[in-house]
């Protein structure tokens, strides 16, 4: 299979749209053959409704987990990331946490409503997609966070390559992506027959693993620091919880997930860190939290 630059099996189909496991960009995506603009307007209208809401009744949850990945980042440079840019900020959670420890970060969100939600709260946010031309008019940051970002990202190698030109030196990114071909997925749709239900274009075009995502970064010009996970929420559907498609059962595994992680951290957040770097080199875990430096 050719398509243009792109060359590799055809793996997949869902939604009118081939999936390539593709020898060039080295990690999997959907074949798209012209540009869409499908998040600056509508995206939180009519794809997801309920986002906003509900991620903000989680605060507690958010400002915990993006807490400890702030302090992460810290950590793994050796000293105080005190500059933040957060791109694809959604309603601002990110920018929550950031601000509670006192860090300097600006947003970029496409979509309109979620970036006058995330202003409303007192927080500095473009509304735009970022681009080179942006990155030409924003300034320099000692870190780049993006979370469920990547994989909606029609040429993932530019996008990183203009991150690259706004970090200072020695600059971090830390990268947030799901987990896709995973092989709980994997057990899961084999024994059960059930569709891959991870496989969503036009929105959701690309899939990594923890190996083809340090891959595609170490290409961009970044070292990386340390690839974890989060919950392998995925689990449940081997236990007999199938929140596939039913999303009262999808609330409670979320629910459940969140007491696990509540009084884990509690008693002790490095045994946490421990335990999910542990799933990583396992390949398991519903996504993939990547932290790399600017060489």
């Amino acid at each position: 299979m050719v398509d243009r630059m792109h060359s590799g099996e055809v793996i997949d189909e869902a939604n009118g749209f081939n999936i390539l496991n593709c020898l060039e960009c080295k990690f999997i995506h959907a074949v798209v053959s012209e540009k869409t603009d499908i998040y600056t307007s509508h995206y939180y209208d009519e794809e997801k409704p309920d986002y906003i809401s509900s991620n903000e009744s989680e605060t507690a949850w958010w400002d915990q987990t993006y807490g400890d990945r702030l302090d992460f980042a810290d950590e793994l440079a050796g000293k105080e990331l005190s500059n933040w840019i957060d791109i694809g900020t959604g309603p601002g959670l990110f920018l929550d946490a950031a601000k509670r420890k006192n860090k300097m970060i600006v947003g970029i969100e496409p979509s309109s409503q979620a970036a006058v939600h995330a202003t409303a709260k007192g927080h500095e946010v473009i509304n735009g997609y970022f681009d080179y031309e942006l990155s030409q008019k924003i300034g320099t940051f000692d870190a780049a966070h993006f979370s469920e970002v990547l994989e909606h990202i029609e040429d993932p190698k530019d996008f990183l390559n203009n991150v690259s030109k706004i970090l200072n030196k020695d600059g971090l990114i830390v990268i947030t992506v799901p987990n896709d071909y995973n092989a709980i997925q994997n057990v899961f749709v084999s024994e059960t027959g059930k569709k891959k239900w991870w496989l969503a274009p036009p929105f959701h075009i690309n899939y990594f693993s923890h190996k083809s995502l340090a891959t595609l970064v170490e290409s961009c010009g970044f070292e990386v620091l340390e690839s974890t996970s989060m919950f392998p929420i995925d689990l449940f559907l081997l236990m007999g919880d199938d929140y596939i498609d039913n999303d009262q059962i999808g609330k409670e595994a979320h629910r459940r997930r969140k007491n696990f992680e509540d009084l884990l951290v509690k008693q002790d957040n490095n045994l946490k860190r421990k335990l999910y770097l542990e799933f990583a080199k396992l390949g398991i875990g519903r996504e993939i939290v990547l932290y790399a430096k600017k060489k």
